[in-house]
């Protein structure tokens, strides 16, 4: 497993997941990101016309989709402004079916130079800040391809220093702060 596209195709797999949404959808090279997921029913949404079948923001799809409809697998990748990715991913708590799953990009920057707001952002911030008040989820950061995060509903301690916005803070906290795991952790935690 090399990107966030494979965590999620694994995570599909496991999981026998139906039902996908994409918040952000990119053009890699001519290929839509949303075309590397496997998944019998996918949704996208992006403000880039000819990208998604949901061409506006995501506060705008989420204000506009009924209560009910739900989704196994959900993938935050829009925004990468902290208060942005905050919102889609209660917003995506709230349309995430029993025992779905959440993965955020970008969120374990390896170099400073990935604070940029064209790269991660301050998305890691939002991280933390979902690791220091939400103890009813389950979270946790790999290190490949700019971090992609894992949240499902569980239950984990949650982090109680005092969070820095320095890439500093996050290089020397990383492991705790983000609940930074490696692939091997992963494959255990995440299987049937």
């Amino acid at each position: 497993m090399e990107n966030s596209f494979d965590i999620i195709n694994h995570l599909i797999n496991t999981y026998n997941f139906k039902s996908y949404l994409e918040i952000g959808v990119r053009d890699n090279m001519g290929k839509l990101s949303i075309n590397h997921i496997q998944c019998s029913k996918k949704d996208g949404v992006d403000i880039v016309p000819g990208r998604a079948n949901y061409t506006m923001t995501s506060d705008e799809f989420f204000n506009t989709i009924p209560l009910d409809q739900m989704y196994d697998i959900i993938y935050v990748d829009g925004d990468h402004e902290k208060s942005q990715v905050l919102k889609d991913v209660n917003n995506s708590l709230n349309h995430l079916n029993e025992g779905g799953i959440i993965v955020c990009h970008d969120i374990n920057p390896p170099e400073e130079l990935y604070l940029k707001p064209r790269f991660c952002n301050n998305a890691w911030e939002a991280w933390a800040e979902l690791r220091s008040t939400r103890p009813e989820l389950e979270m946790y950061a790999l290190g490949i391809d700019l971090g992609p995060g894992i949240i499902r509903k569980g239950n984990q301690e949650v982090y109680k220093d005092k969070i820095e916005s320095t890439w500093d803070y996050l290089n020397v906290n990383r492991q705790k702060l983000l609940n930074e795991i490696n692939l091997d952790q992963f494959k255990l935690i995440f299987n049937k």
